[in-house]
């Protein structure tokens, strides 16, 4: 769709699809949706939500999904590190030298300062940073349940989204609407997913769990799209997961030890 259409009527159409799904999901249990734990909080995690979905689709206009996949995924070290801050979670050396660790697979994969950096690159690096905000606000906002957040999440991201698509907007074709519609009920059920599960346990022990993404991004790439990864691509995903996997890991030992 981004081929065709502007990212930022892309990304509301993401919305749109979203909000409807929460209403229609749950169209007998929205009695006392406002009443959530932080006004505030919910409204930056929309706030962040629109940006990081912004950020993702406009790099992957310009960088293999692939790639876009990989680089998106130093969210589990910005994950652990605002954890560490907001949340008070203990982080030991160790699995500060696993994050150093990811974030070098990273740098393999954009490979700054060769011909092969792209500075589109920096917008899944963004969206990383954004998503990452989102699960700290999620789970400071666990209280709410998944419902509610979600329901924030996809009123204020579509009213942002709405006023930014005035400026740009393309009529889509039928099938526009129908890659749409499978677009937004996938990125519901995933953000539901999501909130029930980072509502429930510590951010640092799921994040891993994420980079199973690449695997998908690298498979919808090549049998979609015909791009196939470079060597480097490999070898910087499998840094990235391989430290995550250590901790994840890690934060298991230390939780039992606790």
């Amino acid at each position: 769709m981004g081929e065709s259409l502007p990212v930022i009527e892309v990304t509301w159409m993401r919305f749109v699809v979203h909000v409807a799904f929460v209403f229609l999901y749950y169209r007998g249990a929205l009695a006392g949706v406002l009443n959530t734990v932080s006004w505030s909080m919910q409204i930056i995690r929309g706030v962040c939500s629109a940006l990081s979905g912004l950020c993702f689709i406009y790099g992957m206009t310009f960088v293999p999904i692939a790639e876009t996949t990989a680089i998106a995924f130093i969210s589990p070290f910005l994950i652990m590190g605002m954890a560490a801050l907001f949340l008070k979670d203990r982080v030991g050396i160790r699995r500060w030298i696993a994050a150093l660790i990811g974030l070098i697979g990273v740098v393999l994969i954009v490979q700054p300062g060769t011909a092969a950096f792209q500075w589109a690159a920096s917008f899944p690096a963004l969206a990383a940073l954004f998503a990452s905000t989102m699960i700290i606000l999620t789970r400071l906002l666990s209280d709410d349940g998944p419902m509610r957040t979600m329901f924030f999440t996809g009123i204020v991201g579509t009213v942002i989204l709405s006023v930014m698509t005035l400026f740009v907007w393309v009529t889509p074709t039928f099938y526009e609407l129908l890659l749409a519609l499978g677009m937004g009920i996938s990125a519901a059920f995933g953000n539901l997913s999501q909130i029930t599960a980072y509502g429930r346990t510590k951010p640092a022990i799921l994040a891993p769990f994420s980079y199973i993404q690449i695997v998908w991004a690298a498979l919808f790439g090549m049998t979609v799209f015909g791009t196939w990864p470079s060597y480097m691509t490999y070898l910087g995903s499998a840094i990235i997961a391989g430290s995550g996997i250590y901790s994840a890991l890690r934060e298991r030992d230390e939780s039992r030890a606790g």
